[in-house]
């Protein structure tokens, strides 16, 4: 069978432009059935998603309670609705997996940052388990913050252009927008804020923990800032709303710290060949009759330590658990397994802080006590020591007036004795002495003289007179010598009492009189001052405080540790993690020589994390994902419609299309058949109209009707859709087949190709838009 070809052109009367009817048409229905069919299940679905949560921005609050308890709580938000929030409307919402859901409209008045803040507190008497959310809209939800950086954030973000208030919405943040017109540009902003700023989380392994970790990140923030110049570093690791539960568990941990050092200290030596392993507990007598015995149970009398520390000496710090270091008399200790007494390991040495501090006290007090005393002494010291500065000047002047009375007393001896010192006197001895030896030997010869001649006594007598004148005399200038010498030593003494009264005077006279005058009339205010205070009331308050120091065991000091840590945990990020919020333009790299150096060691762990998250709207991703289905059932139903065009209208024009091509072809044999079949895939005359034809359908219907199917890009639709049309040519001879014989007889009748495709085959071809269309034109009904 060959049909010409010859008349198939573009006209108003040729067969293409009824195809190019055909498709308009075709467009057209399965455009408006998929648009119709997408709008009216968003619609529906829409319609149910405002019955069950409202419409967009109807409510503000909602409240989720137990079914069982719906009225009960319905009843007590009515009275918290009508004492707090006068004019607001609630609305009983769906039940849903045994939850009911009640939705609140509060007035403007109400739409605050303290009102919203206190919903939880508000409604946190609702019977029932109720869950209070937030539904205001335009809002966004900011995730990620760290509990620490909250405060900032929320400032920074209330003053923004568009931004009505921003809240604590449980772990995120809320920020209420003025209209949803707003609502990009103030995404923008906040997104800009949060890649301003990033967290620098610092880990710590196990064992390595710091013992004040808010106190070492404070210190870390203010080194970073101090030595990177950073424009913002503050230490943001802490689980509270506010800066207030920052300070309260600061001072928990300071609290701890005190515990701590007050707690008894015990110093555990171990036996020999033991070894202490931490949080190893040992028993010692305490106030047990008698000592522990291996295998027996420990006795609440006992006293219990705990190991938290073994040194590298072997020895080993604990603390007490169970009883008081007061009832550490046997100093003994032995190892506990599962509460049975085991063998003596150790041997313990404690000091009691709690006893030295009040010894401390009452010595104080003591001290104290005597201050009246000594302070009146002092200023009577003080007194005099004025007095004597008083009359230092004249004391000097009197020194000075001595000392030029004795150098002048000296001058005078040295006068007065001058000429003896002068005078030979030993020579004139010497002599004296000679004479009187010449007189005695004289006197002997004249005794013996005498003894013939007696006249010459009378002359013996003389010469002796004169021998004792000599001695006499030769006495005297050594009297006279004598005196000479003592007058030469006088005057060597008083030159040397000149010199040292000169130099002691000299010394005087460098002496700030007035600096000394002026340090002693301050210390005589000071004392005044210190006789002024209430010397008694401190020695009352020091006894008090000597008396009032808490007279805890140190098993009590122990359990509120135990607290403490809990209540700290609570509050500081788990793992010994340390969270610094700063700017974005410094590195990890930058920040760990100063945490090394702060930590103390080198074992830590730096990493960079965002500031916070925008978070989808949840109502907003309901309309979304309803967007997403719309598009989805307007494509899927646009990939329906286009096969059923394609099977209905155009299989049969392209099933001639096909038999064209065939006729008179020699039909090929082996491997020259399979590459004619795999080549006609793509270069078949109908095979190309059905891809043409499918992929213009396809996308002309998914563009109009706004159709949209998940992952599948724009270039996919009229791939899709010349697949289709490519299958659909594969068997057209089996969805629409043509009648040979009619089209041969009426060829044989000198009818031409568009009249046989409206006459013959396009009438016995499936029934559709095609053959709607044909009917008009038909000659031959």
């Amino acid at each position: 069978m060959k049909i010409s070809y010859r008349k198939w052109k573009v006209g108003k009367k040729s067969f293409c432009w009824d195809v190019l009817i055909l498709m308009v048409v075709s467009i057209f229905i399965g455009s408006l059935l998929a648009g119709t069919l997408s709008f009216s299940a968003n619609a529906y679905f829409s319609k149910t998603l405002s019955n069950l949560v409202g419409d967009y921005g109807q409510y503000d609050v909602i409240i989720q309670v137990r079914e069982e308890l719906k009225q009960d709580a319905e009843e007590q938000i009515n009275k918290v609705i009508a004492d707090a929030f006068p004019g607001a409307v609630m609305k009983e919402g769906p039940t849903i997996t045994g939850k009911t859901s009640i939705f609140i409209s509060l007035p403007e008045q109400f739409k605050t940052k303290q009102v919203y803040d206190d919903l939880s507190k508000t409604f946190g008497s609702i019977p029932g388990g109720a869950a209070v959310g937030v539904m205001t809209d335009p809002r966004l939800t900011i995730r990620g913050v760290p509990d620490g950086a909250k405060n900032m954030v929320m400032d920074k973000i209330s003053q923004l252009d568009g931004v009505r208030f921003a809240f604590h919405d449980g772990a995120s943040i809320g920020v209420v927008l003025t209209s949803f017109n707003k609502s990009a540009a103030v995404s923008e902003q906040i997104k800009n804020l949060l890649k301003h700023y990033q967290v620098i989380e610092i880990s710590f392994p196990v064992g390595s923990e710091p013992s004040n970790p808010i106190r070492l990140g404070d210190t870390i923030a203010n080194d970073m800032q101090n030595q990177l110049k950073l424009e913002y570093a503050r230490n943001v690791s802490i689980g509270g709303k506010n800066d207030d539960m920052t300070y309260m568990v600061g001072t928990m941990m300071e609290l701890k710290r005190f515990l701590a050092d007050y707690a008894t200290q015990v110093t555990l030596k171990p036996a020999g060949g033991t070894k202490f392993v931490p949080d190893e507990v040992l028993v010692f007598q305490g106030t047990a009759p008698q000592a522990p015995q291996a295998g027996s149970p420990v006795n609440k009398a006992n006293v219990l330590v705990k190991i938290t520390d073994v040194h590298a000496d072997g020895t080993a710090a604990g603390l007490i658990i169970q009883g008081d270091a007061s009832a550490l008399t046997n100093l003994q200790g032995y190892k506990v397994n599962n509460s049975v007494i085991d063998a003596a390991v150790a041997t313990a040495s404690y000091r009691n802080p709690r006893q030295q501090l009040g010894n401390a006290l009452n010595e104080t007090a003591k001290v104290v006590g005597q201050i009246p005393g000594f302070v009146q002494d002092a200023q009577n010291m003080g007194q005099v020591a004025l007095g004597a500065l008083n009359n230092y000047d004249t004391s000097v002047a009197a020194i000075r007036s001595t000392l030029d009375g004795v150098r002048d007393a000296g001058n005078s001896i040295q006068s007065a004795t001058s000429g003896l010192t002068n005078m030979n006197t030993g020579g004139m001895q010497a002599q004296l002495a000679n004479s009187s030896k010449a007189l005695s030997s004289l006197i002997t010869t004249l005794k013996v003289v005498k003894m013939l001649q007696p006249d010459v006594a009378n002359t013996i007598d003389g010469l002796n007179g004169t021998r004792q004148n000599l001695d006499n005399l030769k006495a005297g200038l050594s009297a006279l010598d004598n005196v000479a010498a003592d007058a030469r030593q006088a005057k060597a003494t008083v030159d040397n009492i000149v010199v040292t009264g000169n130099n002691a005077l000299n010394t005087l006279q460098a002496f700030d009189v007035n600096g000394a005058r002026t340090s002693l009339q301050n210390a005589n205010k000071h004392l005044a001052e210190l006789q002024q205070m209430n010397l008694p009331l401190i020695t009352a308050q020091l006894q008090y405080l000597s008396t009032a120091v808490p007279n805890l065991k140190d098993e009590d000091i122990s359990h509120s540790m135990a607290l403490l840590d809990k209540f700290i945990g609570g509050q500081v990020i788990p793992g010994a993690r340390i969270q610094i919020l700063t700017t974005n333009n410094i590195s990890t790299d930058a920040v760990m020589p100063i945490v090394t150096h702060d930590a103390g060691y080198n074992n830590v762990s730096l990493y960079s994390t965002s500031l916070g998250v925008i978070e989808p709207n949840p109502r907003s991703e309901m309309y979304e994902v309803l967007n997403q289905v719309k598009a989805i059932l307007a494509g899927l139903t646009s990939l329906v419609m286009t096969i059923l065009f394609l099977a209905l209208d155009h299989t049969s024009i392209m099933a001639v299309i096909r038999r064209r091509r065939l006729s008179g072809t020699v039909k090929a044999k082996g491997w020259r058949k399979v590459l004619k079949q795999v080549t006609a895939i793509f270069s078949a005359p109908e095979r190309q109209y059905g891809m043409v034809v499918g992929a213009i359908l396809l996308t002309a219907m998914f563009i109009l009707s706004g159709g949209g199917i998940p992952y599948l890009p724009w270039i996919g639709v009229p791939v899709i859709g010349a697949f289709l049309g490519s299958i659909m040519a594969g068997y057209a001879d089996k969805i629409n087949p043509v009648a040979g014989d009619e089209v041969m007889a009426g060829q044989a009748l000198g009818m031409s190709f568009d009249d046989i495709m409206r006459e013959i085959v396009i009438p016995n071809g499936r029934p559709g838009v095609m053959q709607k269309l044909n009917k008009r034109k038909l000659q031959f009904k």
